[in-house]
């Protein structure tokens, strides 16, 4: 099937190109691109289509989000290439395909990892201690320029505000992670589970002027009541595919193999402010670029983001 889907997406470029090239050169008689130039525009056309895939259910990973498709914008691509009268990847504009499905219809099941068609990760931090490392890894995303999602316990947050509206106004994520990390978590009930993710994020909402939409429970355990108090305030639930399993110590290189084993396509990877985490953060995301990988926020993920239209 996978063969078949990627075979008349190849046919899909292809004709789009060709009636593309044949309208142009109908309206613009005189501005033709030559036959090598435009066999160049083809080929690589065919290469970087990409067709647009629905969010869905799993029966292993539960809520698998959608993912915006790509295609060549072939009349801005077309001026632009026949202004320079040759063929340059650099003058290639590219546009994103939606998808038809609503992620809000999926948001009563948890979200283990990204639409595995999209060359990306996501950094999942979940704070509940650790100041001075934290401000040690907003300052390491912030040189290296990834965005990167923060959970914060809500009782940490209200000591801590000003890093809640750093890593906001940096254009991270600020998500939930209950409000006091409760021992008991997987014991409590319903209200209980309310309680904790209202009070957080009223704090956090005080904090950024925006609604919170993303929670991560403590130790990533959840029930039907957890999913239904996450659901009921608005919330999706966020898990991750590769933990780092950073409280266990160890040496960088461990949290860096730990991820390495568990990466794939749409990975959510799981970090806290630890000593351990500060020294590793920076070679996990050398690894991740090394493997291709770019790195999206759990927003641009779950809303189905492509990877960025870059000239490649």
């Amino acid at each position: 099937m996978k063969r078949i889907m990627i075979a008349v997406s190849a046919i899909a470029c292809y004709l789009f190109i060709v009636v593309g090239i044949n309208f142009s050169h109908s309206a613009h008689p005189v501005a033709t691109l030559g036959s090598e130039v435009a066999s160049q525009l083809l080929e690589y056309s065919e290469a970087h289509c990409q067709e647009p895939q629905e969010p869905r259910l799993d029966p292993v990973w539960r809520f698998v989000p959608g993912l915006k498709g790509v295609e060549v914008d072939y009349g801005l691509t077309y001026e632009n290439i026949n202004a320079a009268g040759a063929f340059d990847r650099s003058l290639v504009v590219k546009r994103s395909i939606p998808y038809i499905g609503d992620p809000q219809k999926f948001r009563h099941e948890p979200v283990f990892k990204g639409n595995e068609h999209g060359d990306y990760v996501s950094l999942l931090i979940n704070v509940a201690w650790g100041e001075q490392e934290l401000n040690q890894m907003i300052e390491i995303l912030d040189r290296l320029d990834v965005k990167a999602n923060f959970f914060f316990e809500g009782k940490y947050a209200e000591n801590h505000s000003y890093q809640v509206a750093k890593v906001y106004n940096q254009g991270h994520v600020v998500g939930n992670h209950s409000y006091s990390h409760p021992r008991n978590w997987d014991k409590l009930t319903y209200v209980g589970y309310a309680d904790e993710l209202a009070r957080s994020n009223g704090i956090l909402t005080a904090i950024t002027g925006q609604p919170t939409l993303y929670f991560t429970p403590p130790a990533g355990q959840f029930n039907k009541d957890v999913l239904k108090a996450a659901y009921d305030q608005g919330l999706y639930t966020i898990l991750w595919t590769a933990d780092t399993l950073d409280w266990k110590g160890g040496q960088p290189q461990d949290l860096v193999g730990r991820v390495k084993e568990k990466l794939e396509p749409g990975a959510l990877i799981r970090l806290h402010p630890k000593p351990l985490s500060v020294l590793a953060l920076e070679p996990i995301i050398e690894l991740l670029r090394e493997e291709g990988y770019q790195f999206k926020t759990i927003h641009e993920i779950v809303y189905g983001s492509q990877q960025d239209c870059i000239n490649n």
